[in-house]
């Protein structure tokens, strides 16, 4: 297919997600916030779902809590607008998928067409290699061939495609716009030159949702110790990053997964904060997220790196 790419493991430059209070205070938009690049707010995506399991989305910023290493922060930026996504379609295509590969191909089919104008979308396929089948693009009907053209053969890159899809962003990222990745893999790592703990350091020092789709995540596949590990990193990845994990009992379950992750998407809260720890450090700082409503669970990213001068 035009336009396929192979990378190879590259080193990764990141930094973390921060935008500037005097361009939100300077925006002649009508109350639309805009996320920009600088160092001075942190950016966080946040979900947050009742006892049900199902989206809130009428709070306001007074019913929010953020703290950073144990300290409270005031909130200076809060908006429930859908900001333009840039999303990575990140599809195993080992030889185990070779059944369920048509619905798989379909269901993420169905999500890229739930996209809207602004959006973009990047489609890359792993196996034995990790291949960039699309670039970012807002031609949506390009990606959804690109997705139709997988086949699948090979073992699983399941580490590398995600360490190259974090490194992606940083080449594209232009500070108003939410990011998020969506992996669907059947199986355990059995190929990668990079370990988990590698991912996840990257996943950390970047703002990108993870949401993750395990295919052998029942408990007949658990009692095999390489998917049970496999199961707890893919969810590992998604709780620090602000994601959401699955495990569809069957591949037919697999379309209203993505049905599922498109309405979080869509109805997540943008909030933007001024850090009290002033110092550029590059620490790692912890977040928490609160909430006064009762019997809510507020989901977003656990911490991020101060910036390093």
């Amino acid at each position: 297919m035009k336009g396929v790419v192979r990378y190879l493991v590259p080193c990764l430059f990141a930094s973390m997600a921060v935008v500037s209070a005097r361009s939100f205070a300077q925006d002649p938009e009508q109350n639309r916030a805009r996320f920009r690049v600088s160092v001075e707010m942190v950016s966080l995506s946040v979900t947050v779902f009742d006892e049900e399991r199902r989206l809130v989305t009428d709070l306001e910023a007074e019913n929010f809590a953020v703290f950073e290493d144990g300290v409270p922060q005031q909130i200076k930026i809060f908006s429930r607008e859908a900001l333009p996504l840039r999303m990575v379609i990140l599809l195993d295509t080992s030889a185990s998928i070779q059944e369920r590969l048509p619905l798989a191909q379909e269901a993420a089919v169905r999500f890229v067409q739930s996209l809207k104008p602004g959006d973009e979308v990047k489609v890359i396929e792993f196996n034995d290699r990790v291949l960039t089948l699309s670039e970012f693009t807002p031609d949506f009907a390009l990606a959804e061939n690109a997705i139709r053209s997988t086949k699948a053969q090979g073992a699983t890159s399941l580490y590398e495609a995600l360490y190259i899809s974090l490194r992606s962003f940083s080449r594209y990222r232009n500070g108003d716009e939410r990011m998020a990745i969506i992996v669907l893999s059947d199986g355990n790592d059995t190929r990668s030159l990079v370990i988990f703990d590698d991912v996840r350091e990257v996943a950390r020092k970047t703002d990108v949702l993870i949401y993750t789709i395990s295919l052998r995540g029942q408990e007949e596949d658990l009692r095999k110790q390489k998917y049970a590990d496999a199961k707890f990193e893919l969810e590992k990845l998604s709780g620090e990053t602000g994601g959401s994990a699955f495990a569809p009992g069957q591949i037919e379950d697999l379309a209203g997964v993505y049905d599922r992750i498109a309405a979080e998407l869509k109805s997540q809260y943008n909030i933007g904060y001024v850090s009290t720890n002033a110092k550029t450090d590059g620490s790692w700082r912890r977040l928490q997220l609160r909430c006064d409503r009762e019997g809510v669970v507020v989901r977003g990213r656990v911490g991020y790196y101060a910036p390093r001068m």
